[in-house]
């Protein structure tokens, strides 16, 4: 894909749940997903294969002092180059969350759409 952020391709949508044994049951038993070992994030997460490289990432909805809007319903776009990007949406006056590491060593950064739905935008480094 050639664009001037510099998208490669669709990653991962992300889903707030409320019981991570119930959804486990669900994505693995009735829609019959792969589970996948995410990396050691500091909250509840379950990832889940789609295929072709695309994934399904539930993150438990358990009152944390360390939740913060990013960990809420999302979708990623996989980039070529974060540089590019930031540089795209400074010049767009875009508002966006400072990049940050993934605990997986990806470096991403997370914008809100016009209604306010969170995009992340990462790079796998």
């Amino acid at each position: 894909m050639d664009n001037k952020l510099s998208i490669k391709a669709f990653n991962h949508v992300a889903l707030q749940i409320s019981d991570l044994k119930i959804s486990r049951l669900y994505y693995s038993q009735v829609l019959d997903l792969h589970e996948l070992s995410p990396p050691a994030f500091d909250y509840p997460v379950l990832w889940f294969d789609l295929g072709e490289g695309r994934e399904l990432h539930l993150i438990g909805r358990e009152p944390e002092s360390n939740w913060t809007p990013i960990r809420s319903n999302h979708f990623a776009l996989e980039v070529d180059n974060m540089t590019i990007a930031e540089k795209y949406l400074q010049e767009k006056n875009i508002k966006y969350l400072p990049i940050k590491l993934r605990p997986d060593g990806a470096i991403q950064l997370f914008l809100n759409d016009p209604d306010g739905h969170f995009i992340e935008l990462f790079q796998v480094v």
